[in-house]
C-alpha cells in the first residue's frame, strides 16, 4: 500500500490541482481512543509522524492535519482548509478502511466532498473482510471505487 500512496503523492505534487494531506493520529492521553486502543501515536512523538516513505516535503499545496479521532475531518479545521484551496473531491488512502478511512469517508460526506477510494491504497486489520468495508463505503457514502492508475489518469480538483 505505501508504494501506492507515494505514487499519488508524486503524482499530486507534480500537478497544481491537487493537494496532499498527511492525517496522522497525533493523539493525547485523555482522548477517547486511548481509552480503546492504548496509548499509541502520541503527540509529539515519532509514533505520530508520517513515515519516512512518505515524508512530507513542504510543498505549497502539501499539508500535515494531525488528527485526534478517528476521522480527518474532526476537530481539525480540514474541511475549512480544503475550501480555501477549492478542493471539492477527496481521495481517501491509508489505513484502516473499516476505521480511519471509514470515518474520513463520512466526515467528507456530511460537508459535501466527492469521495474516492483506490482499492489498492488502502487496507485492513488481519481477519476483516476489506472488500466488504470498501462495499459500505459506495453504498453509504456515494463513494467512487477505483485504484491508484485510474486516478492517477484523472486531473480534476482534489486532495490525497
Amino acid at each position: 500500500m505505501v508504494p501506492v500512496i507515494a505514487k499519488l503523492i508524486d503524482h499530486a505534487r507534480n500537478n497544481p490541482e491537487w493537494m496532499v494531506v498527511y492525517s496522522n493520529d497525533a493523539h493525547r492521553a485523555d482522548d477517547a481512543e486511548i481509552a480503546v486502543w492504548g496509548p499509541h501515536a502520541m503527540a509529539g512523538t515519532r509514533g505520530a509522524d508520517v513515515i519516512d516513505a512518505l515524508t512530507p516535503i513542504g510543498a505549497a499545496r502539501e499539508i500535515v492535519s494531525p488528527k485526534r479521532f478517528y476521522g480527518a475531518f474532526d476537530e481539525t479545521g480540514l474541511h475549512e482548509i480544503l475550501q480555501g484551496y477549492g478542493v471539492t473531491d477527496v481521495v481517501i488512502v491509508g489505513q484502516h478502511t473499516h476505521y480511519c478511512v471509514r470515518h474520513s469517508s463520512y466526515g467528507a460526506f456530511i460537508r459535501g466532498h466527492g469521495i474516492e477510494v483506490p482499492t489498492d491504497g488502502v487496507c485492513v486489520f488481519d481477519g476483516v473482510d476489506n472488500a466488504a468495508a470498501i462495499e459500505y463505503l459506495r453504498t453509504i457514502y456515494g463513494a467512487t471505487i477505483t485504484d491508484s492508475e485510474t486516478l492517477i489518469g484523472a486531473s480534476i480538483n482534489k486532495a490525497a
